[in-house]
């Protein structure tokens, strides 16, 4: 049984908006600065992640926790080169500067 099964729903929530607003929420994100405060949590780690792969000019983490703090930074750190051929290569050569990691 997949998950959408289990809760009762035939497709993903937001993919329709995605599919709309997909590239206007990248050009918004993409060069802004982000300040997330949990970010180290389940749900900040979420956001986190998707702030990250829409390449953020500056995005800083907050959290009580350091061991999580470090754990998240692993983990991004390990899937760049993903969220890279995934979500940015398509728009690297209007990066100046390349790539933080």
């Amino acid at each position: 049984m997949n998950s959408l099964e289990l809760i009762g729903r035939e497709q993903e929530l937001f993919v329709e908006d995605m599919t709309i607003f997909g590239e206007d929420i990248f050009d918004m994100v993409r060069g802004s600065s982000f300040l997330v405060i949990g970010g180290a949590g389940s749900i900040g780690q979420a956001v986190v992640k998707e702030i990250f792969k829409r390449d953020p000019r500056v995005l800083h983490v907050v959290d009580i926790s350091e061991n999580n703090l470090v754990e998240l930074v692993r983990d991004i750190r390990s899937s760049i080169w993903v969220y890279r051929w995934r979500f940015l290569e398509p728009f690297a050569n209007l990066m100046p500067g390349g790539w933080l990691f």
